[in-house]
């Protein structure tokens, strides 16, 4: 531990490859006594912590290498800090792990961005003391410093091994890292476009390539993947709410939890965990919308000797950010989707009054914005700020996004003009449906009636393009409804 303090003499530059390899082998030594099986003694010395700030100050020396060093050293460090049990006995990973394998661009990347969850999150050792305060603070540094660009799979892979000390905190330190996390992203995602403009700007000196982006946009998802699983267990622990859908994990899957009472602190506490979740989920569709759009009508203007490599690097980006946002949207449709409605209506206002077509675009191409999903969610989003009693709770909004339900309905018909006439197969009963209680209680949609009207309009006009053998029973619907009548 004191040979790792040291620190490097500007004035002696010829020191500092010696230095630096000292460093190393101490570091490496270290390594090797914290893997020892009779190391449990060494955590009443409490290394964690001198071993973080040693790791914050290696962020301003010139061996990119120390750093994954000290990060070895430090989860080691936790992992002893968290050990209750006899080192024979206790064990240094979940009794049952799952790990999922995240989309990678490389496999370089491969081993720093699998995922490892708990199957049954109450096996998880109770009672461990939470982490130090200054972990989060030195992840964030770790991502924001522009020496750590040359060793950043390895900040990823020790961030992901670290959220299972936040087990029981995770909440309170989800927003600090999306918010440094997205901050990264888009610095790292403006560097690159600078890169492809013709404006006759160099990018900043010490751009780190495309591969930057991809390891911070691994990280962001490890991270709102462990939030979301959380919470989805956290819920599971109310009483069920009776609904056709059952809530989802980040990645489909269902997390098992043990029903308790229900208590109202622990019903708001949940809502506010939610509220969190909800808010990085915001932060992670709006940065991943921004570089899904690069390349269109935003985008500028590119160099044009460099036009393919810009089409390769884009379509890179772009399908990372996509696959990201497919796995937002099967988490959080209803919230991600009110969240993309409202970078469409803010378009307005930054580009003289028109509003990007884009996002329609990238609701089509979303395996979870296909019609039949963003259709009722739009419905639901109505409902919720105009008869929110007439939902299932389970379907209701929370209401985080800045829209009212003028802004809805104008999106949702100019979302119904965008779609495919053979569409209106999949998405018939439901717009019936919301039509028809329209019509019976129309009191709650006075401020939008018209363009609703507009959007019963617009379905009879597709309905009359297509070929299928249900257009009859459509047409009759409609009229039956009495919809036709009142257009």
């Amino acid at each position: 531990m004191r040979a790792i303090s040291g620190t490097y003499d500007p004035e002696n530059s010829e020191l500092k490859p010696r230095i630096s390899q000292f460093h190393r082998t101490a570091l490496t030594t270290l390594h090797q006594i914290l893997l020892s099986p009779y190391v449990l003694v060494v955590a009443e010395l409490h290394v964690e912590h001198i071993l973080i700030d040693r790791l914050v100050q290696s962020l301003e020396g010139p061996d990119p290498f120390i750093q994954v060093l000290l990060l070895d050293a430090v989860f080691d460090a936790l992992k002893i800090r968290n050990t209750t049990r006899p080192a024979a006995e206790a064990p240094t990973s979940p009794t049952h792990e799952s790990k999922r394998l995240l989309s990678q661009e490389s496999s370089a990347q491969t081993s720093a961005s699998r995922l490892s969850f708990t199957a049954d999150h109450g096996d998880q050792i109770p009672n461990n003391p939470p982490p130090p305060l200054t972990l989060v603070k030195c992840l964030q540094a770790g991502f924001s410093a522009i020496s750590s660009r040359p060793v950043l799979d390895s900040w990823v892979n020790f961030l992901t091994e670290c959220l299972s000390f936040y087990h029981d905190t995770i909440f309170q330190v989800l927003i600090p890292l999306v918010e440094t996390l997205c901050s990264q992203i888009g610095h790292t995602f403006l560097n690159l476009q600078t890169t492809f403009m013709d404006i006759g700007v160099a990018p900043d000196s010490l751009t780190a390539p495309e591969s930057t982006l991809i390891s911070l946009l691994n990280a962001l998802e490890h991270v709102l993947a462990r939030g979301h699983d959380r919470l989805v267990q956290d819920e599971l622990k109310l009483p069920a709410i009776k609904s056709p859908e059952q809530p989802q994990g980040f990645f489909g899957n269902m997390v098992s939890g043990v029903f308790a009472s229900e208590t109202p602190a622990a019903r708001s506490a949940t809502a506010n965990n939610r509220l969190t979740v909800l808010l990085s989920f915001q932060d992670a569709v709006r940065i991943c919308f921004k570089i899904w759009s690069w390349g269109g009508p935003t985008g500028g203007p590119q160099d044009i000797e460099s036009m393919a490599s810009f089409n390769y690097t884009s379509l890179r980006m772009r399908n990372r950010a996509r696959r990201l946002l497919e796995h937002l949207f099967a988490a959080e449709a209803l919230e991600c989707l009110e969240t993309v409605v409202e970078v469409w209506q803010q378009s307005a206002l930054s580009r003289s009054g028109s509003r990007l077509p884009i996002v329609f675009n990238l609701l089509h191409v979303l395996d979870g914005s296909r019609p039949k999903h963003t259709i009722p969610a739009i419905f639901n989003a109505i409902y919720s700020r105009t008869n929110p009693t007439a939902l299932d709770p389970s379907r209701k909004s929370t209401l985080t996004a800045s829209l009212n339900d003028t802004d809805l309905v104008v999106f949702l018909v100019q979302y119904a003009r965008s779609l495919e006439d053979d569409a209106m197969d999949e998405i018939w009963t439901d717009c019936m449906t919301f039509l028809k209680d329209l019509l019976a209680n129309p009191f709650p949609h006075r401020q939008t009636l018209p363009s609703l009207l507009e959007f019963a309009a617009i379905l009879g006009e597709k309905v009359d393009n297509t070929n299928f053998g249900e257009q009859r029973r459509m047409r009759r619907e409609l009229a039956v409804s009495g919809i036709s009548d009142s257009l």
